[in-house]
């Protein structure tokens, strides 16, 4: 049998849930309807922007979930606050904000990959450049240490310029990989808005 077989998988999002059919409560207790919302948003609520706060609080919370775990959203509010449409109006507004997140992502994740991939031709082309000189550089400077220091220099420069490119396509681009599909998640799961007394 393949050896590799026996090597442990890579995953983007840590190790697999002990009981993926076990459902993980993200929960949030609130004392009013506006908590969810930024005040500053003059947008109807199922349009609105999250507060920073709620937003982070769930963003962080599905960071620490393995990707594969069923999740549900509860938000606990006073019994008297319970409507079908503050509950609605809630579950469009998670969604609605989280997918918006989820395209600046993509967008952002998209610009960058047109960017780094002509940084690379720039940088090869610009390692292909110093290579070439460096081979020539006894003919073109006189023969010696200085010579010697030059054509070192510009191989050290050649590599240089291929840094960044090769730093965004090995590392950089995984964090914002990440950030779009979590966004997607968060936007596609079920969200419960219940009394505090009532628990679920």
């Amino acid at each position: 049998m393949d050896p590799r077989e026996y090597e442990p998988e890579i995953r983007e999002f840590g190790d697999p849930p002990d009981n993926p059919d076990e459902v993980v409560l993200v929960e949030l207790k609130l004392t009013k309807v506006m908590q969810l919302y930024n005040t500053l948003d003059p947008a109807p609520f199922y349009e609105k922007e999250l507060d920073p706060d709620a937003e982070e609080y769930i963003y962080s919370w599905f960071e620490e979930i393995p990707f594969d775990q069923k999740v549900r959203i509860i938000i606990y509010l006073p019994v008297e606050l319970i409507s079908h449409e503050v509950t609605e109006n809630m579950r469009k507004a998670v969604k609605n904000h989280f997918l918006y997140l989820r395209g600046l992502a993509e967008h952002s994740l998209s610009v960058q990959m047109k960017r780094e991939r002509k940084n690379m031709v720039i940088g090869i082309l610009f390692l292909f450049l110093c290579l070439t000189i460096s081979q020539h550089a006894n003919e073109i400077f006189e023969q010696g240490s200085l010579a010697e220091l030059i054509a070192e220099s510009l191989i050290i420069i050649g590599w240089v310029a291929l840094w960044r490119p090769v730093q965004f396509f090995l590392y950089d681009w995984w964090p914002v990989r990440k950030r779009r599909k979590l966004c997607r998640k968060i936007a596609e799961t079920e969200l419960i808005v219940t009394s505090q007394k009532a628990g679920i």
